[in-house]
């Protein structure tokens, strides 16, 4: 019997950028202790010359910093110094990595791909995608994706978390984006948002993709608007008889987080 054989991967070429974040990271990575040109190069899959070009780029920008005596290199100031204009931002690692244990038992639980989604600057931020053994391989989210209130579960879940006066004015505004997102309309979202109240979760099931929808939950903390935790999956899977048990099963991991499913 033949036995089939994959065809050879191709490499898609990697541009100068790709390159020289790849050695960031893998110097980031063991910063403590530095990381020696060769080790670099070898780790990265770049020619010798080539990685020194770059590491020397990223001295010369102060993103590391090269040790003369020891030959190896180092994180430098910038990566810290972007990090702490970031600002309100650097709360969101921390609610990530405090809500992940407890969403990863959920998405484990109840299957598909849970997303956790934070409000940023009008907008929401996905900055969290959980797979896990997914029976799908789709996700309309990846984590720093950006969308206007009321696009995609999660961020519907936000908008939906807004007192009516101040949700409906977010609608109106996005109202014309709304239309670049699978069948969204401002009717669409504004419906979905009366039924949170009854409901005590939202439902999109206009994406993009057929067949597939999500269903969410706003989180809160100390009576404050905190972020939204969302399961994608397939219609199917979220049949109207099934959403209840989905809810319950996402509030019960914020709470054992040490948040609140519903504003005090």
């Amino acid at each position: 019997m033949l036995l089939e054989t994959a065809a050879p991967r191709v490499e898609e070429p990697r541009s100068s950028l790709s390159k020289a974040l790849a050695l960031l990271v893998v110097v980031a990575e063991r910063s403590q202790k530095g990381v020696s040109l060769s080790s670099a190069a070898m780790r990265t899959g770049l020619h010798v010359a080539t990685a020194h070009r770059l590491l020397t780029a990223l001295v010369d920008e102060n993103f590391l910093n090269f040790d003369p005596y020891t030959k190896r290199y180092f994180l430098g100031l910038m990566p810290y110094e972007i990090v702490n204009r970031a600002g309100p931002d650097l709360e969101f690692l921390q609610l990530r990595k405090t809500l992940r244990p407890f969403l990863d038992i959920a998405q484990q639980t109840i299957g598909g791909i849970i997303n956790l989604s934070v409000p940023s600057q009008g907008e929401s931020l996905c900055i969290a995608v959980i797979e896990g053994r997914a029976q799908i391989l789709v996700s309309t989210l990846k984590v720093g994706a950006r969308r206007p209130l009321g696009v995609g579960a999660a961020s519907l879940a936000l908008l939906a978390a807004h007192p009516a006066g101040a949700r409906a004015a977010i609608i109106g505004r996005e109202a014309e984006r709304y239309l670049k997102y699978g069948r969204l309309t401002a009717a669409i979202a504004t419906e979905a948002c009366e039924r949170f109240p009854i409901d005590g979760y939202v439902v999109n099931e206009a994406l993009i993709i057929p067949d597939i929808g999500a269903l969410a939950i706003p989180v809160f903390k100390d009576g404050a608007l905190v972020c939204a935790v969302s399961v994608t999956n397939t219609i199917s899977y979220l049949h109207p008889d099934a959403r209840a048990g989905l809810a319950e099963t996402l509030r019960r991991a914020v709470v054992d987080a040490g948040f609140q499913a519903e504003a005090a």
